[in-house]
């Protein structure tokens, strides 16, 4: 009797845990999609379920919830307009560095680049008249804005610190130009010398950029689609360091099919 209790007992509590092991597992399959985890999970997920929905949230979810607190988890429920004007109050209250870039951050995601040229070049005064992060930033606002002639004239005047990532970004924002200005040669030619660096998928993005703008849109979809590969195959740590390039490129990737 005893042995037949247990299986009942273990049947029924089966019975109740199924249903949300496998709504567990679709979730971290979602997760696992959009976020580009690598492939493999999937085989531990299901062949698992237990172990593989557990191992997944600790080592691939958790660690993104300790970035998360209350604060944050409410300003992605504000509508963009609502940001840019508490970034702005933010600003007027003090005007940091760190409050005048947060804004044009903002600023930039609504695509109102003409404001951000102009709140980033307030800050061009006094201490700061030379301030390297302020001017990379305004280059690449009017960039956006289609001023390529305007973001040279800054690029050309900056002379960039030795720390790798902000002569990356000098070095793109060059490349860029270029393009931008029709001197296809010399851009294509920085942006291979940045893509042999391996430091980042930045300059491989903006060299599908590149292509696309230049009808060859076969050798684009080839390196968006190896960019979206080395994502999934890399380590946690390439994953955090370049998650932007990965969003960047599905995001391309769909508005040229």
């Amino acid at each position: 009797m005893g042995a037949l209790h247990w299986l009942l007992w273990n049947s029924s509590l089966m019975s109740v845990l199924a249903p949300a092991i496998l709504l567990a597992q679709i979730g971290c399959v979602i997760h696992l999609l959009k976020t580009g985890r690598p492939y493999w999970w999937l085989w531990i997920i299901f062949a698992i379920p237990l172990i593989g929905v557990a191992a997944y949230i600790y080592l691939e979810v958790r660690p993104t919830w300790g970035k998360l607190d209350l604060e944050s988890i409410l300003w992605k429920f504000k509508s963009r307009n609502e940001r840019i004007a508490i970034r702005q109050q933010y600003l007027d209250d003090s005007s940091t560095v760190k409050n005048r870039l947060a804004l044009a951050g903002e600023l930039h995601e609504a695509g109102q680049f003409d404001r951000e040229c102009k709140v980033l070049a307030d800050g061009l005064r006094g201490a700061f008249k030379d301030d390297v992060t302020l001017l990379l930033r305004l280059a690449e606002a009017h960039l956006e804005a289609g001023r390529a002639t305007e973001a040279q004239q800054i690029v050309e005047q900056v002379a960039p610190p030795r720390s790798p990532d902000v002569q990356l970004q000098h070095a793109l924002l060059k490349a860029r130009t270029l393009a931008e200005l029709k001197h296809h040669a010399d851009a294509e030619q920085l942006l291979k010398e940045l893509i042999a660096r391996k430091k980042s998928e930045a300059p491989r993005y903006y060299y599908a950029e590149f292509l696309l703008a230049n009808q060859r849109r076969g050798e684009a979809a080839a390196i968006l689609q190896d960019i979206l590969r080395q994502y999934r195959r890399g380590t946690p740590v390439w994953r955090f360091q370049e998650k932007r390039w990965f969003y960047a490129a599905k995001k391309l990737l769909k508005t040229q099919r």
